[in-house]
């Protein structure tokens, strides 16, 4: 057994002896580094994101990682992503307690097989059909259900990969759930953009709205599922004082623009008696960005571990929960382990999690 396995299999033993505690003992720390105190199970104030990262120790695991997929020509590398993603949120603590994500890169490879699978009989029937096919009409076509069928596995793998980030994603011994499906998220997609084109741009505000709406709605922390209460209109209003002053600026402002957004959904996300408040601003982004693609480009890569280390002390640093926690009310609910197909998909479309 590799040392990855073990490690990973000790994981999973832990994991499921504080599930198991959980849901004999409720509203009891889980975490054995941070035991509850006596009147602890009710949480009220606020409580900031921390990301407690070692630049030192992330770039002994990116200098491992990337040896491995030299030597193994890119075979490891979903063992690699299992490896750091369990850092990085192993390295993430809110109240006292860390994140855990038990994802394994076994799972993963299967997944990246799968969906690489799909992608190679896609470009095969398409390159078969293509080969035979003399009437431009019929090319057209086949460029459109082409297009069409790329879209699709987008979806599959936006979908895909969030159910299986939140079902493999715990803190204190509670996984989190994802249960939009495929045909619902497809459905508002395409009205979304079909609106969105027709109105020549004007309804994507309304988009945005409708589709946090449903993303945030249909994520949960054990039994319990967070909520939305953004409003079109004041999105729409940020929307286009960003889109006009981004034209002015040749695009700068895209970072204002972004951060506005997240700054406006992450405030309108609340869980239960307590809400999600964003302190991200452009400018701050702006500068961190440009931080971090200096050290990388300077030490030619191998500045990366501190580089990213720096940008997720900024970025989980703008974020804090304030208001109230009932944590006896917050109970394991039952979660489908889906497989790592999405996350898979996800990676060849560099679709972001």
């Amino acid at each position: 057994m590799s040392a990855d396995d073990k490690e990973q299999n000790e994981f999973d033993d832990l994991l499921k002896n504080q599930e198991l505690t959980n849901s004999i003992t409720v509203g009891k720390e889980l975490i054995p580094e941070a035991e509850s105190a006596a009147g602890d199970d009710i949480l009220e104030g606020t409580w900031p994101l921390v990301f407690e990262g070692n630049s030192v120790e992330l770039f002994g695991i990116l200098l491992n990682n990337f040896f491995l997929n030299l030597l193994t020509l890119g075979i490891y590398y979903p063992w690699a992503k299992a490896k750091q993603l369990r850092y990085y949120y192993g390295a993430t603590r809110i109240h006292e307690s860390n994140f855990q994500f038990n994802g394994t890169g076994g799972e993963m490879f299967i997944g990246l097989l799968k969906a690489l699978g799909v992608l190679l009989i896609l470009d095969f029937a398409y390159e078969g059909i293509l080969a035979v096919v003399i009437e431009e009409w019929f090319l057209l076509l086949l460029g459109l259900v082409y297009l069409l069928a790329f879209l699709l596995l987008v979806l599959i793998a936006s979908v895909g990969a969030r159910r299986y980030r939140m079902s493999r994603t715990s803190w204190r011994g509670i996984r989190f759930r994802f249960l939009g499906t495929f045909k619902t998220t497809g459905i508002l997609i395409a009205k979304g953009w079909l609106l969105t084109l027709l109105s020549l741009g004007l309804y994507y505000p309304y988009y945005l709205n409708r589709f946090q709406s449903y993303w945030i709605s249909k994520t949960c922390f054990g039994n319990i599922a967070f909520s939305y209460d953004g409003q079109a209109r004041e999105i729409f209003r940020i929307w286009i004082k960003g889109i006009l002053l981004s034209i002015i600026t040749l695009g700068i402002y895209l970072f204002w623009l972004r951060a506005d957004l997240q700054r406006y959904f992450w405030s309108h996300t609340r869980y239960g008696e307590s809400r999600i408040i964003s302190n991200l601003h452009g400018g701050e982004w702006l500068k961190e960005s440009l931080i971090f693609l200096l050290i990388v480009i300077i030490t030619f890569g191998l500045g990366r571990a501190w580089a990213v280390v720096r940008y997720k002390r900024f970025y989980l640093g703008t974020l804090h929960i304030e208001g109230k926690i009932d944590l006896a009310a917050i109970k394991q609910a039952e979660v489908k382990m889906t497989g790592a197909v999405g996350e898979g998909m996800a990676d060849f479309f560099d679709v972001e999690m």
